[in-house]
């Protein structure tokens, strides 16, 4: 890989710092030093986490004999196919959170991730308590605005323009809202007045719009404070969202492509016939 000779001013405490990380071995000198620490910068900065959590057994797909993250898409598992698109975006430092056996059996499948030009850090979530909490495992692994997406969803849409996206709404959470003709899918229905989602309702006994999210999305990591501590059920969708709808925090950002919640093999054979028509958006 050819490198570009730069010219940088720093500050003299900053640099006796990095010149007291030049070792001789690993480091041998203060560009590789600096070169170091912003790869690892960028590393921190680029993360998704991929939410797994919950009751094992719910994602288990009896029919197919498999998690359904693991469900094979025309000779690549779902997890692979997400775990792509987040490379494809920039998106390299991947935590993924789950119970045991799901992390065990994803591990078996995406090791670390070196294979997909990732890493994958995995951490363990012991007791279910809801999407807020599972996502807190991975705060000590956050260090700037991070994309967050689920196990088990199928999608085609640009992960890149989501993000540019909500980099300049500066909002706290910005959501992939999707429109639909019908109220086939009856979850996090939202309200929107512009791009500022205004309403946030998981499972309405009546939806009010043809609006929906998709639970992918970026936020900022100060959302993580909204999370009470100890062993307590915290939601995204049911405490989080709604919370920040209100007070005009919530973001939206409607997305054209598409979108299938794989909890059935249905899903899966809706998810093969979408790649199979549009063949260029495979990873």
């Amino acid at each position: 890989m050819s490198k570009v000779r730069v010219s940088l001013s720093l500050d003299e405490g900053l640099v006796k710092e990095i010149d007291s990380s030049i070792d001789g071995i690993f480091v041998r000198s203060r560009s590789d030093a600096v070169e170091k620490i912003l790869k690892e910068w960028l590393m921190h900065k680029n993360t998704a986490v991929i939410l797994a959590g919950g009751n094992p057994d719910k994602l288990f797909i009896k029919e197919l004999g498999v998690y359904r993250p693991l469900v094979d898409l025309k000779g690549e598992t779902l997890i692979e196919n997400t775990i792509k698109k987040c490379r494809e975006a920039g998106f390299v430092n991947i935590i993924v959170v789950g119970s045991r056996p799901m992390i065990g059996k994803m591990y078996e499948t995406i090791s670390d991730g070196k294979k997909y030009g990732v890493k994958i850090t995995y951490i363990e979530e012991k007791k279910e308590l809801g999407s807020a909490k599972t996502l807190e495992l991975a705060k000590d692994y956050i260090h700037s605005d991070f994309l967050f997406l689920p196990c088990d969803h199928y999608f085609d849409f640009d992960l890149r323009k989501l993000y540019e996206f909500h980099v300049k709404q500066a909002g706290v959470v910005t959501l992939a809202v999707h429109t639909r003709r019908s109220f086939e899918w009856k979850k996090g229905i939202v309200e929107m007045d512009g791009f500022k989602i205004v309403g946030y309702e998981e499972e309405p006994k009546m939806a009010k719009t043809y609006l929906s999210s998709i639970f992918i999305g970026f936020m900022k990591k100060d959302v993580l404070n909204l999370i009470p501590p100890g062993e307590v059920y915290w939601s995204l969708q049911e405490n989080i969202f709604p919370k920040l709808a209100k007070e005009g925090k919530l973001f939206g950002y409607p997305v054209a492509g598409n979108w299938v919640n794989i909890h059935h093999k249905e899903d899966a054979e809706k998810a093969i016939n979408l790649i199979e028509e549009s063949p260029m958006i495979r990873s």
